[in-house]
């Protein structure tokens, strides 16, 4: 498995990971909810309800709760921009149940980007996050948005291998 780097930037975070599938796999765990239901979460925190409205102005509706305290967090995410099966981009916001904007955690415009790496059958995945400001991402962080990001890529990849195993040894 390979770690996430993580770059702190004036106002936000830049991730990037390598992951062991091509470029379309990885697009499909970012844009199915039954896929991102399987991976999308810090640990602990599984996505327990997902919606997806998968086109430009479209709604990305989620719910994360706690497996010990039953916390939960709802998110909802307007995609801006989708460019199959490069790109996302999408500004999410803490929301209620009903998809209304909620407060809470600061929102963040997130932008996703996928490339072949030079092992064919790897991906580099990239994930720029920024926040309305420095105070903002500062918040986020205080909130665990690293190590929880972090955390749910390593949920990812160990995803991406078994798919790959099951695929070599039906």
């Amino acid at each position: 498995m390979r770690a996430a780097q993580v770059t702190r930037v004036q106002n936000g975070l830049d991730v990037t990971r390598e992951l062991p599938a091509d470029v379309p796999r990885i697009f499909r765990a970012l844009s199915d909810p039954d896929e991102l239901s399987l991976w999308w979460g810090p640990p602990g925190y599984p996505m327990v309800s997902c919606t997806i409205d998968f086109r430009p102005g479209g709604v990305w509706h989620y719910l994360l709760r706690g497996e010990l305290t039953k916390e939960e967090f709802w998110a909802r995410a307007v995609y801006t921009e989708i460019v199959e099966p490069t790109r996302l981009r999408y500004w999410e916001t803490p929301s209620d149940s009903a998809g209304g904007v909620a407060a809470g955690r600061p929102p963040a415009d997130v932008a996703i980007n996928l490339a072949p790496a030079p092992d064919v059958a790897t991906t580099t995945l990239t994930i720029r996050i920024r926040h309305r400001s420095a105070l903002d991402r500062d918040r986020a962080l205080k909130l665990g948005i690293e190590s929880g990001l972090s955390r749910a890529l390593d949920a990812l990849d160990l995803l991406l291998v078994a798919d790959s195993s099951e695929r070599q040894h039906p």
